[in-house]
C-alpha cells in the first residue's frame, strides 16, 4: 500500500492536467507509429497503482496476447489473479482517460516505438487516479 501512495503522490508531480486537442494527435500519432511496428510478440516490464492496489510485473505478449506475467519481486506468477495489458490495450485505456472529459492525463511515449512510457489519469473528483509505467519493452520475434 506504501509503495502505491508514493507512487500516485509522484505522479501528482508528474504535471497532470486537462487533455488538450494537441494531447489527443499525438496519442494518436503515437498509437498509429504502435501499430505499424514489424513485430507482434514482445515483453516489457509494468507497474500499476490504483488507490489501494499496486503491481510490478513482467509482462510476456505472444502475436498480440499475454501468455505469461511474473511479479518482478518474486519472480512467481502473481498473487492476484486478473487479466494483464498488452500495449494496444494500454492505448485503449489512454484512449478512454483521454476522451472521458472527467480525468487530468499526463502520457509519456516511446521515442523508437511510439509505445506508452506513463500514463497518469487523474479524476476530476478525489479518488481512483491510476498510474501505469511502461520500461524496457523487447521484441521477441
Amino acid at each position: 500500500m506504501c509503495i502505491a501512495v508514493a507512487l500516485l503522490l509522484g505522479a501528482c508531480g508528474q504535471g497532470t492536467r486537462a487533455v488538450t486537442e494537441a494531447d489527443k494527435s499525438s496519442l494518436a500519432a503515437h498509437e498509429t507509429q504502435w501499430a505499424q511496428r514489424s513485430f507482434h510478440s514482445y515483453t516489457f516490464d509494468y507497474s500499476e497503482a490504483r488507490l489501494t492496489t499496486s503491481y510490478n510485473v513482467h509482462i510476456t505478449v505472444t502475436y498480440d496476447s499475454v501468455t505469461n506475467v511474473t511479479d518482478n519481486l518474486t519472480r512467481q506468477p502473481p498473487a492476484v489473479p486478473r487479466t494483464w495489458p498488452t500495449i494496444d490495450l494500454l492505448f485503449g485505456e489512454a484512449d478512454f482517460f483521454a476522451n472521458d472529459g472527467d480525468y487530468s492525463v499526463t502520457i509519456d511515449y516511446d521515442a523508437t516505438y511510439g509505445h506508452l512510457t506513463l500514463l497518469s489519469a487523474q479524476p476530476s473528483n478525489p479518488g481512483g487516479s491510476f498510474l501505469a509505467r511502461i520500461a524496457n519493452l523487447q521484441p521477441t520475434e
